[in-house]
Formats: structure tokens, C-alpha cells, sequence
């Protein structure tokens, strides 16, 4: 195949190359951008995601603070309920104790009354000797004193009650607080577990955030990587625009080299042509005129003896250069492409050469314009003029 046809083939292909590889290179720069895009819009959800939990972590670290406080006074609170309850507790232990007492008292003092009667009554009797109202005030003083023990008696009871009333509303509270303490425990414990869990939660919202960040470096360090790789292919692509431009150029002139030498070669196939129809000619009178002159000398060689026939050799014109057209090998004559335009004429002979060597001589014995017939005058041992051998005159 002609070179200056794969030309063309090759610039087009590499125009393809560099075209297809530009198109992926901006569909990569593309697909990095919306990914960076992507990548930013994601880091704004987590940062946004970040700074909710930060606060609702702040809320709940606020609202431990305030269960461990209200735990702390509730703690507080059921302590003294707890030492007042004990104290009353305490209390109505000794208020029984008093009561008891007082009634074992009572029993006992009654009994002693029931058992000595004689005693009441001597007391009675010295009472009445003595001429005052002794027994009268005995039963004053001990219906006073009764009185006095019943009514301490219903005030201890009277405390006693409000004690077991107290007490009552301290158990109760006790429960109520038990239940609440229990409840806020419970809360406590909810309130560690989202806590934890938030906890968890900014623990891989860091990692992701710093996965995100390393991946996001590692997406800008390859951005660049080949934003570099498109500012050398740009380069690179200017070059082959120009080195295109110049192939162009050159291209150009080959065709018009190849036009120029198309049109010499047309011209010189005419002259060929021309020649080839001049050298058929010529050897066609050759053989009829070296036919006819053998019949002749065959006629006249019985009765006649003629001198040889002598050519006389002249020099012509020296340093002339032609190529050997054709050769007859039978008749010992060859066809050169130097003729009378030349200046040669017959009876100049010329060296044959095959590699700057020479290998025989020619004598000329017929010229046309630009072709001449010689003959074969000497050739060296082995040797055979061919056709393209360079001929030179002497």
C-alpha cells in the first residue's frame, strides 16, 4: 500500500485516540465533580446530624444532671422521712410504753383497794378523829388524779394515733418516693442507654466523617492526578494538531510531488511508447537489411570477391551517458536510448558498464532522433549486455 495513503489513515486514528481519550477524561473530571458534589452535600447532612446529637447529648447530659439531682433530694428527703419515721416510730414505742405503764398502774392500784378495804377505812376513821373531811379529799385527790391519768391516757392515745397516722402517711410517702426513686432509676437507665447509644451514633459519625474526609483527599489528590494527566494530553494534542497541520503540509506537497511525477510518468511511457514503436521499426530494417545483404553476398560471393566492408570510427562527442534499451543476442546488435538529439552517429563506439565495470564495447551503425541500434564489437569472457546496462562513449 502507498505510505501516502496510510498517512491519513494514521492521523485520523490518532485524532481518534486523543479525541476518545479527552471525551473520558472529561466524563472522569464530570463524574468527580458530582461526586465531590455529593461528597460536600453528605459532610453538610453529617455535620447538620453531628451538631443535632451534639445538642441533644448537651440536653441529656442537662437532664441527667437534673435526675441525679432530684434523685440526690428525693435521697435526701426519703432520709429524713425515714429518721422522722423512726423518731415517731420511737416515739409511739415510748408513748405505748407510758400508756401501758400507767394502766398496769391503775390496775394494780385498784386491786390494792379491792384487797384492803380495813386500811381505806381505818384511814377514814383517823380521818374522822382527827375532825376533818380526810376521805372526802382522798377521793377528791384520787378521782382528780383518775381524771388526770384518764386524760393523759387519751392525749397519749390521742398521740398515739395521730403517731400511727403520721406514720401511715410517712409509709405511704415511703412507697410514693420508693415508686418515684424506681421510676427515676428507670429513667436513668433510659437515659444512659440513649446515651450510650448517641454515644455509638458520634463514634461512627466521626469515623465517617473522618472516612469521608481521607476519601474526599484521596478523590482531590486523584482530581488533580488528572486534571495533570488532561494539561499534558492537551499539550500533547497541540503538538499533534501541529505535527497534523505539518503532515498535512507535507501530504500536500507529496501530492503535489505525486501529480507532478504522475504527469512525468504519463510523459515518459508516451516517449517509451514512441520508442518502442521507433526500436520495432528499427529492428525490423535491421533484419531486412542484414537478410538482404546476406543474400546478396551469398549471389555475388561465387562469381565476386569484395574487401570487407570497413566502418570507419569516429569519436563523436565524449562523456555521453545512455542505457541499453534492448538487445538481440542472434544478430549481436543492442538498442541504446542516445540518438542523432544527442550528437552520436555511426561508427562511434562506447563502453558497456555493470557496476561502474566494463564488460564489453558497442559500435553505432544506425541513428534516429533518439535511438540508435550498434553493434556488439567486443564483450569480456562470461559476460552478456542486458538490458538496463549503462553505456558510455569514449
Amino acid at each position: 500500500m502507498d505510505k501516502t495513503k496510510l498517512i491519513p489513515v494514521f492521523l485520523a486514528i490518532i485524532v481518534l485516540i486523543v479525541g476518545g481519550l479527552a471525551i473520558w477524561l472529561n466524563g472522569e473530571k464530570t463524574k468527580l465533580a458530582g461526586d465531590n458534589q455529593r461528597l460536600v452535600k453528605e459532610k453538610g447532612d453529617l455535620t447538620a446530624e453531628r451538631d443535632s446529637l451534639r445538642d441533644a447529648n448537651t440536653k441529656l447530659e442537662r437532664d441527667k444532671q437534673d435526675y441525679e439531682e432530684r434523685i440526690q433530694s428525693i435521697s435526701s428527703k426519703l432520709s429524713g422521712i425515714e429518721t422522722e419515721r423512726n423518731d415517731w416510730k420511737k416515739k409511739f414505742e415510748d408513748i405505748s410504753s407510758e400508756r401501758d405503764t400507767l394502766v398496769e398502774k391503775l390496775k394494780e392500784k385498784a386491786k390494792t383497794e379491792a384487797a384492803n378495804p380495813q386500811q381505806s377505812t381505818a384511814v377514814s376513821s383517823v380521818s374522822v378523829s382527827s375532825g376533818a373531811p380526810v376521805s372526802e379529799e382522798y377521793w377528791a385527790d384520787f378521782v382528780k388524779v383518775k381524771a388526770a391519768l384518764e386524760v393523759k391516757v387519751e392525749d397519749l392515745n390521742k398521740q398515739l394515733n395521730e403517731a400511727k397516722l403520721k406514720l401511715s402517711d410517712l409509709d405511704k410517702s415511703n412507697k410514693e418516693l420508693s415508686i418515684k426513686l424506681d421510676e427515676v432509676n428507670k429513667e436513668k437507665e433510659r437515659i444512659e442507654n440513649e446515651m450510650g447509644i448517641k454515644e455509638r451514633t458520634m463514634r461512627i459519625v466521626s469515623r465517617d466523617l473522618v472516612s469521608e474526609r481521607e476519601a474526599r483527599k484521596i478523590a482531590m489528590e486523584e482530581l488533580e492526578k488528572l486534571r495533570g494527566e488532561n494539561n499534558n494530553l492537551k499539550r500533547e494534542l497541540v503538538i499533534v494538531n501541529k505535527e497534523k497541520v505539518q503532515l498535512q503540509g507535507n501530504i500536500m506537497d507529496v501530492v503535489e510531488k505525486k501529480d507532478v511525477l504522475e504527469h512525468k510518468i504519463s510523459g515518459v511511457e508516451n516517449v517509451m511508447r514512441e520508442k518502442s514503436l521507433e526500436l520495432d521499426e528499427l529492428q525490423k530494417e535491421l533484419n531486412t537489411t542484414i537478410r538482404g545483404d546476406s543474400r546478396a553476398m551469398a549471389r555475388e560471393t561465387a562469381t565476386v570477391e569484395l574487401p570487407p566492408i570497413v566502418v570507419k570510427s569516429s569519436s563523436g562527442p565524449r562523456g555521453l551517458k545512455g542505457e541499453v534499451l534492448a538487445v538481440n543476442p542472434e544478430e549481436k546488435f543492442v538498442v541504446i536510448n542516445l540518438g542523432e538529439n544527442s550528437g552520436i552517429g555511426p561508427g562511434n563506439e562506447l563502453k558497456v558498464l555493470r557496476k561502474n565495470k566494463e564488460i564489453g564495447r558497442i559500435q553505432i551503425i544506425e541513428t534516429r532522433k533518439d535511438i540508435s541500434a550498434a553493434d556488439i564489437k567486443n564483450i569480456n569472457p562470461g559476460a552478456s549486455i542486458q538490458e538496463g546496462d549503462i553505456v558510455i562513449s569514449r
